[in-house]
């Protein structure tokens, strides 16, 4: 008669294996990641700083664009000023835009520079003509 033994019998579970977690393999990862970051820290280091070096580059020359932008509307507003400020301009303007006309012959009173000196400002209204 065979009879089967029970696993009881025989000394043994019917459970999985128990294994030890080896650390080495984790250990041996840890060291490559922290090597290879090591071996790249200075090439990270240097594009860094040339991208810094481009960004202040490029802001030089968009300076240097507006720079030039600045000095041709200077020139430009230098150039209007001086034509405003021309006399024949001047006083075309103010017969057309203010309606002012030059004074008749009776109404000029030229005063030598002698003169302003010694009149005050007070003598010079008493003094000068009413105007119509």
């Amino acid at each position: 008669m065979n009879r089967f033994a029970t696993a009881s019998d025989r000394g043994w579970r019917n459970s999985t294996v128990h294994r030890e977690v080896d650390n080495r393999h984790a250990r041996w990862i840890v060291r490559i990641v922290l090597a290879v970051t090591v071996a790249l820290s200075p090439l990270a280091v240097y594009l860094l700083q040339t991208m810094s070096y481009v960004e202040t580059s490029y802001a030089i020359e968009d300076l240097r664009g507006h720079e030039t932008r600045l000095t041709q509307a200077e020139r430009r507003l230098n150039i209007e000023r001086a034509v405003l400020e021309s006399l024949p301009i001047v006083e075309k303007r103010a017969g057309s835009d203010l309606g002012l006309e030059h004074p008749k012959n009776g109404y000029v009173i030229v005063v030598s520079p002698l003169e302003l000196a010694r009149t005050t400002p007070s003598e010079s209204a008493r003094r000068r003509p009413v105007s119509r």
